[in-house]
């Protein structure tokens, strides 16, 4: 509910409040005086741009501000959502600075302009009598319908259960392209670990086979040198174990006349036996050591394949190619596990379907259980708006098999015939904007009985209406009014008499400037307004008392 609309510096307007009637507040005035200002300025906060150059001080900022009183509209997610604090008496306020850049706050919090549209969405809902296109559009109409329907919590676990289908169905499309693009690599993939893997390779190999070669390659050198080294050791004459052996016998014969000898003549025995033992390890590898050009091929065959594998994968090392081998391992071992979760989200996906459906169909079902009673309200509706042989029908067909939306299964049409015989035609065809306004009206009504409803403004619905017709739709607007807050901009007697609040609009001309002011009318203000609005300027006595039966009645 709108509780105080303020606004500074806008348009004429230099400073104006109004403090609205929960029920039904009217805005009268004369052509031009500036009450479609005040829509202009009560449009800024629904998020609408602005203009410097429409400020009434191109020097100061403009400022507009709504109080909302909101407790009952069900709002505390989207504060959540959008980190805010909730607040049952929330302030939206909009600045504009002469340069044009804008600032937008929800108590006192700055946010973007998105985020106050989403808000003031949900709070305003503004009809004006150029503006009930959306009576046109689909998704308003099945809005209705499911708010008349009482369907909110219903389509809302659908939505859910929609998006998270839609999510999977995404998955699969996306692990599909992915297994399509994997198909096509696989045998490339195959093919290169299973010649990695057949290749046997193992750490360190390359680093044996190579020292092996070079050994082969220099076996006769090898086998003199051992055999030198061997004979110089032990079998040459005057060799060195002979040598040894000598100098170990002159110490031990001098260790009688000094024993601390000892020592070393232990030392020289130990080298003399190690001695022994190297000559003869080295004439046994000596005899060991055969050229094999056999052996020398094997390896050369052996270390080609390496280097081929390190060329074609531009790999340095063993270790390199064995890090490869493993990765395509984990690469084929990846297309399995994406395959099992292909079946795995495609099961899963015939389960949601399948659940899907069934909250589709319950939707539907109770959504087309309301279809004829409203129907046949809103016709009722109208003939009490003075639209006697007006009638609405919804036109109904489902979605193809397994086609789903994100409001559900059903397509729904509003059709409208204005007069008795007339064909039911869609609504921008053949309604007028009176018509149009009158019918939102009626649907307003409806809908009313059903759910909260933001504050409903109407602008001049009434352009073309009079008399009786006047009468019966300013009862409509009374009746509305009654259990949600209704802002009505009029120029009928009849309407302006229901207010329960009546503000009238007006230009004062203070030496240069000329100013939009606007003031709550007292009973008997209000009495003289509606009887101007009935005989003109100067109200007659009958217009005085025929204001005051518009207003007791």
């Amino acid at each position: 509910m709108l509780t105080r609309l303020s606004i500074q510096n806008f348009a004429i307007i230099d400073e104006a409040t109004i403090n609205f009637s929960n029920r039904l507040s009217i805005i009268t005035g004369e052509t031009g005086a500036g009450k479609s200002i005040l829509l202009g300025g009560l449009s800024l906060i629904l998020g609408e741009r602005a203009e410097a150059t429409s400020f009434f001080d191109k020097e100061k900022k403009c400022v507009v501000e709504a109080e909302f009183d909101i407790k009952d509209l069900e709002l505390d997610s989207f504060f959540e959502t959008e980190g805010l604090d909730f607040e049952e008496h929330t302030l939206v306020r909009r600045e504009i600075n002469p340069g044009g850049k804008s600032r937008a706050f929800i108590n006192d919090t700055p946010v973007n302009l998105q985020t106050l549209k989403k808000l003031t969405a949900q709070l305003v809902n503004l009809h004006q009598q150029h503006d009930t296109l959306e009576l046109n559009d689909a998704t308003f109409q099945l809005k209705l319908i499911d708010s008349i329907s009482g369907s909110k919590d219903l389509l809302k676990k659908y939505q859910l259960r929609f998006r998270s289908f839609r999510e999977i169905e995404k998955n699969i499309r996306e692990l599909k392209d992915q297994l399509d693009k994997a198909s096509r690599e696989q045998d490339y993939i195959l093919f290169q670990f299973n010649e990695l893997k057949e290749a046997s390779l193992n750490e360190g190999e390359q680093e044996n086979i190579e020292q092996e070669m070079n050994a082969l390659v220099h076996a006769e050198e090898i086998k003199r040198n051992l055999s030198t080294a061997s004979a110089q050791l032990q079998n040459n004459e005057g060799n060195i174990s002979d040598e040894l052996r000598s100098v170990l016998q002159l110490l031990q014969s001098t260790v009688k006349f000094q024993p601390d000898l000892e020592e070393l003549a232990n030392r020289l025995k130990s080298a003399t036996i190690e001695v022994k033992d190297i000559a003869a390890e080295l004439e046994n590898r000596e005899i060991k050591l055969q050229f094999s050009p056999e052996r020398l091929l094997e390896l050369q065959n052996r270390l080609d394949i390496i280097y081929r594998l390190q060329k074609k994968h531009r790999a340095n090392s063993i270790s390199e190619l064995l890090q490869l081998q493993n990765q395509f391992d984990q690469q084929l071992l990846s297309m399995q596990t994406d395959s099992t979760k292909l079946d795995e989200l495609t099961n899963e996906s015939v389960l949601m379907k399948k659940e899907l459906k069934e909250i589709a169909q319950s939707l539907s079902k109770k959504r087309l259980s309301i279809i004829s009673p409203a129907e046949k309200e809103v016709n009722n509706l109208l003939k009490e708006a003075s639209m006697p042989f007006a009638q609405i029908k919804f036109e109904h067909k489902l979605k193809p098999e397994n086609d789903f939306s994100e409001n559900g299964i059903d397509q729904f049409r509003l059709l409208f015939a204005s007069n008795k015989g007339s064909d039911f035609i869609e609504l921008n065809k053949v309604a007028s904007g009176g018509e149009l306004s009158r019918l939102m009206l009626c649907l307003q009504s409806l809908v009313a009985e059903s759910v909260a409803m933001p504050t409903l403004i109407f602008d001049e619905i009434d352009t073309g209406v009079s008399g009786e017709a006047a009468r019966k739709v300013s009862i409509l607007l009374q009746k509305l009014s009654s259990k949600h807050q209704v802002i009505c901009i009029t120029h009928l007697p009849q309407i302006a008499g229901k207010g329960e609040k009546h503000f009238f609009v007006y230009k004062e001309n203070l030496k240069s400037r000329t100013f939009t002011r606007v003031r709550e009318l007292k009973t008997d203000e209000r009495i003289i307004e509606i009887a101007r609005m009935l005989s003109g300027e100067k109200p007659t006595e009958a217009a005085m008392r025929n204001a005051k039966e518009l207003m007791e009645n």
